[in-house]
């Protein structure tokens, strides 16, 4: 039989269970920090999209505009607001006047407006005395979470109206 001497003890190897649970718990908590920045990362990625869309549709009109240019010294388009107003004649498949084509593109605007952003519109306002258009489109924005997503008294408030919870609203100045 084997006799161990007070200088012959052995020494354990390897991990212990604390150790192992403890090096889990470091690990779980970095994956739930990278899945949360992921899941932000998407959020700002959408609200980025939307914005793009809104600058999308501004632009769309200011092309509307450049291409009604009649429709514009009339001031037709100084009217546009958030309806949706019912058009006499199909300006795609028929001959318009200058007043026709502009209620037409103003039809389809706000219509491409709330079908693409949530919540979309969109506004022309003429300032006469510049002689400047602000094409203004707002959109229903969840990101922002309860705050208003312009300041009351600025040109947006001028163009999308009083400032709203959850609301964006993206602004084109255009000389036509």
């Amino acid at each position: 039989m084997k006799h161990l001497s007070s200088g012959s003890i052995s020494r354990q190897t390897g991990f212990s269970i604390l150790e192992v649970l403890i090096s889990m718990v470091v690990l779980s908590t970095g994956l739930l920090a990278v899945a949360n920045l992921q899941v932000t990362a998407l959020r700002g990625n959408q609200s980025a999209y939307l914005a793009s869309l809104a600058a999308q549709q501004a632009q769309d009109m200011a092309e509307r505009m450049n291409a009604n240019p009649v429709g514009v010294s009339a001031n037709q388009y100084d009217a546009v607001d958030t309806t949706i107003p019912a058009v006499p004649v199909d300006c795609q498949s028929a001959t318009c006047t200058p007043a026709q084509l502009a209620v037409y593109d103003h039809s389809r605007w706000n219509t491409a407006n709330q079908t693409l952003l949530p919540g979309g519109a969109g506004v022309v306002h003429h300032d006469a005395a510049s002689g400047i258009f602000l094409i203004g489109v707002r959109w229903s924005d969840k990101q922002l979470a309860g705050a208003n997503g312009w300041q009351a008294g600025s040109a947006a408030a001028t163009v999308c109206g009083a400032p709203q919870a959850n609301t964006r609203c993206f602004l084109l100045r255009h000389v036509a």
